[in-house]
């Protein structure tokens, strides 16, 4: 039994315990708030979840230390003590608004749409909840339709601490940013309870196999947080972000490198020192950059994308905000100018998007925008997604994301635009007797720059071609004693894969002299009437569609006059119609003129036989015949296999390989 002494004692240690946990309880809420404050979401943690064990501060602690870790991009343990506050007691509406747009980070969009209602249902007039549910349900069609972008991580550059912002360098180089073991800056970063980041650098081999990330050498890295970085096509001149570890503040800075160092970085005075700035993007010909600015004077609102044109020497001129096309009153960040310097893409949380920040691009220059397209799914996640960048023909490149599948909190991916499959196939036949022609030459003409692939028809008189992407092309076919139409198509415009079927009928070139119809010339003229030339256009047509075909022009009159003379006009009008030929594009190598007066009449409407003018009409004719299949003209097309490929960057090309 307890003695009386040890009894009270006992009872006073109960009492202070019980009169002190409620003060404790609030000199750690004190304490995780003053954290929260400055941004130190980590050491935030830690109080509150101390805080919780009073029961007066349970609901408030949990629903705070899910704040801390939506706000640490940790959404799966936001969740669950989202959950646990709702559990607790927490009433607040802002509880369901930041639990919904957690669980839309982690692409839950029916249950995120569930929370959204319960927000609204709070406050029903908030019209950007109304936003944010209508974006979930434009998330699931997305999802369920996804775009031709493959998108795969690339651990060859990524740890398990953050990795992002891969910045191109030279023709065989990267430049990113990393808060892995290796960076210079060892002290804590609380808001994400990492390392302070540094610039690192990779070059890949002729063999596609990179080397190991080495921090950047020089005076670049300090103990603050360095990252994104853009570099001058040269190599030379690096543009990139510093914000201190004492007083929060991101400038950029610029360095040169010499030789195999860069230089002590010059700050670029921006805004003055209330704003922060970072996140610099330079444009092809270096006469602009563009960067981000937190709340900037003149701006939309939250953090916003500027650019500056060129100034003297190293200096620039005053920033330009993009503009209201591309701002919002949220946050748009990572601007990253293509080389085509009319392309810009960037991240947004303030336009319709799946989750956290999304990937963007518009079209335009200086203020004037196209309304950004969001690159919807598998680009964008329920994640954050950032730091896009394309190659040349925007079919690759790299972005910067946090979603699940990666190696850290931040990781650097690939993605890869599948290429359409178009396909070309048909029969060419007799147009007349429907059989099919084996043996034919089928050119498919690039009409751009006017090279070609070929086909031979099989034995069924099938042909069939691989096309590209976005080309205008025309189909040419010839065959021996054959002619026929030329086609033409494109892949121009379509978002989806297609096979084409195109049957293409020759006609038979004749054999026998064919008469051409109401070719008229004035009495005792050589000159070709209006109505000749019109009728002429159709032997144009088919000597242009059959280069290889060369044919005589015959001219025959009738009896009447005398044999020397009838020759000589037949011979004048012979040729006149070659001329026109001429004149309209037929090679003059491909055209013989004979003229045969009255030897070769078809009645019997000869010297001294008395006709009529219907039957001397029969003898006064023009006609064409085929003396040759085999004309061999200019080359006008350039023969290709069909696998040449433009050469492409190394850098883009198998980026895991180790």
């Amino acid at each position: 039994m307890l003695s009386i002494s040890r009894s009270l004692l006992f009872f006073c240690l109960v009492l202070v315990i019980v009169l002190a946990s409620p003060a404790r309880s609030l000199a750690q809420m004190s304490s995780g708030d003053k954290a929260f404050e400055v941004q130190n979401y980590f050491l935030a943690i830690d109080s509150y979840k101390k805080a919780i064990k009073s029961k007066e501060k349970k609901a408030l602690a949990t629903y705070k230390v899910a704040e801390c870790y939506r706000l640490m991009n940790d959404n799966k343990l936001a969740e669950s003590w989202y959950a646990r506050a709702i559990k607790a007691g927490y009433e607040e509406a802002e509880l369901y608004l930041n639990y919904a747009g957690v669980l839309r980070g982690m692409e839950k969009y029916d249950d995120a749409i569930e929370q959204y209602n319960t927000y609204l249902g709070l406050n029903p007039t908030d019209t950007r909840a109304k936003w944010l549910l209508e974006s979930c349900k434009l998330a699931k069609t997305w999802m369920n339709t996804p775009s031709r972008y493959e998108v795969n991580n690339m651990k060859v550059f990524n740890s398990r601490q953050s990795d992002y912002a891969l910045a191109l360098y030279k023709n065989n180089g990267v430049i990113l940013s990393s808060t892995r073991e290796e960076a210079t800056g060892k002290k804590l970063y609380g808001r994400i309870g990492e390392d302070f980041s540094d610039l690192f650098e990779s070059t890949v081999d002729r063999r596609g196999k990179w080397g190991k990330l080495q921090v950047l050498q020089g005076d670049v890295n300090t103990g603050f947080n360095e990252g994104t970085a853009t570099v001058n096509k040269t190599g030379t001149i690096m543009y990139f972000t510093r914000c201190s570890s004492k007083t929060g503040e991101c400038k950029i800075f610029m360095s040169r490198k010499a030789g195999n160092s860069w230089s002590k970085a010059e700050v670029i005075e921006l805004f003055g020192d209330t704003v922060n700035v970072g996140q610099p993007s330079l444009s092809k010909d270096q006469k602009k950059l563009y960067f981000v600015a937190d709340n900037a004077p003149g701006g939309q609102g939250g953090k916003d994308i500027w650019f500056m044109n060129k100034g003297r020497g190293d200096g620039w001129d005053e920033p330009i905000n993009l503009g209201p096309q591309i701002n919002t009153e949220f946050d748009e960040m990572f601007p990253y100018i293509h080389e085509d310097d009319n392309t810009l893409y960037f991240a947004s949380d303030g336009h319709p998007g799946m989750g956290g920040l999304d990937v963007f691009y518009s079209d335009g220059s200086g203020t004037e925008w196209s309304q950004p397209v969001n690159m919807k799914f598998p680009i964008n996640s329920g994640a954050d997604d950032f730091a896009f960048i394309a190659n040349a023909r925007k079919d690759k490149g790299f972005l910067s994301t946090n979603r699940p599948g990666g190696r850290g909190s931040d990781d650097i991916w690939q993605w890869v635009l599948t290429p359409l499959q178009f396909n070309l196939s048909g029969q060419v036949y007799d147009d007349s007797t429907r059989r099919a022609l084996s043996g034919a030459e089928v050119k498919l003409i690039f009409v751009e720059d006017k090279s070609y692939i070929e086909a031979i028809t099989d034995n069924r008189g099938m042909y069939t071609f691989k096309l590209r992407e976005g080309v205008d092309y025309k189909i040419e076919v010839t065959r021996k004693e054959y002619f026929g139409d030329d086609t033409s198509l494109t892949t121009k415009g379509f978002d989806v894969s297609k096979d084409f079927v195109i049957n293409i009928p020759l006609k038979a070139v004749p054999i026998e002299e064919v008469t051409l119809n109401d070719i008229l010339y004035d009495f005792n003229s050589d000159k070709l009437t209006p109505t000749s030339k019109e009728n002429l256009k159709v032997l144009i047509a088919m000597m242009k569609k059959s280069e290889n075909l060369v044919i005589a022009i015959n001219s025959h009159t009738d009896s009447r006059g005398s044999d020397e003379y009838n020759l000589d006009l037949s011979q004048r009008r012979a040729q006149s119609v070659v001329n026109y030929l001429i004149e309209n594009g037929i090679d003059s190598v491909r055209l013989q003129a004979k003229g045969f007066g009255e030897s070769q009449l078809l009645n019997r409407c000869k010297n001294g036989v008395n006709c009529s003018d219907e039957e001397h009409q029969l003898n006064r004719r023009t006609t064409f015949k085929v003396v040759s299949t085999d004309f061999k003209g200019i080359i006008k097309y350039r023969r290709v296999t069909g696998n040449e490929e433009k050469e492409e960057d190394q850098i883009f090309t198998d980026p895991n390989k180790e």
